[in-house]
């Protein structure tokens, strides 16, 4: 037999396993909208599923954060926020008393008596108040299934190319096994 034969099984193998989990990818996103075709309605995974999945995801994340982790944020913001700006405004209100040497006291007693229960104090309040779930679900359904798309296929990247090259791989030891059994049955003629 020809060798041909022996090469061409392994390479429309890997052809077609790449080929496979290329269009598999991108039927996670697409068609956007259902498509019918031949009495069948088609549609990308994701924009079929988005209102699913983005429940899922919250319900994830209210497993994940609490009130405590909210607090966090809010507290690290607002030290943040007093640290780059409000600190030197206090400090260029208050130069005038440098004079009498007060203006050093009346920031250290800004900074460990006043900043620490306004801070205590709305990021108690804002982490009571605020829905984070309600917040960022708002937020999902603002995105867009192209926003969806982009956001996913930046994050996941790297797995997906592992997807599209393993079909490939998987493809070729597939036609390696066809080749070998070829020339298995060529050697053994039954």
């Amino acid at each position: 037999m020809p060798v041909a034969i022996y090469i061409i099984p392994p390479l429309v193998g890997a052809f077609v396993g790449f080929i496979t989990n290329v269009i598999a990818v991108e039927l996670l996103f697409h068609p956007k909208k259902p498509v019918n075709i031949l009495g069948l309605k088609i549609q990308g995974l994701v924009p079929a599923r988005s209102k699913d999945i983005i429940q899922r995801f919250m319900d994830s994340l209210n497993e994940i954060l609490n009130e405590d982790d909210f607090e966090f944020l809010i507290d690290r913001a607002l030290t943040k926020a007093y640290n780059d700006s409000l600190k030197e405004k206090v400090s260029k209100s208050l130069s005038y008393l440098n004079y009498f040497s007060v203006s050093k006291k009346i920031e250290e007693w800004l900074h460990s008596a006043i900043v620490p229960y306004f801070k205590d104090l709305l990021t108690k309040n804002i982490s009571k108040n605020v829905d984070v779930q309600e917040f960022i679900l708002k937020k999902a359904e603002e995105v867009s299934d192209e926003q969806i798309e982009y956001l996913f296929k930046r994050f996941a990247r790297k797995e997906l190319q592992f997807i599209k090259f393993s079909g490939a791989v998987i493809g070729l030891i597939i036609g390696l096994l066809q080749s070998a059994l070829l020339l298995l049955l060529e050697n053994y003629h039954f």
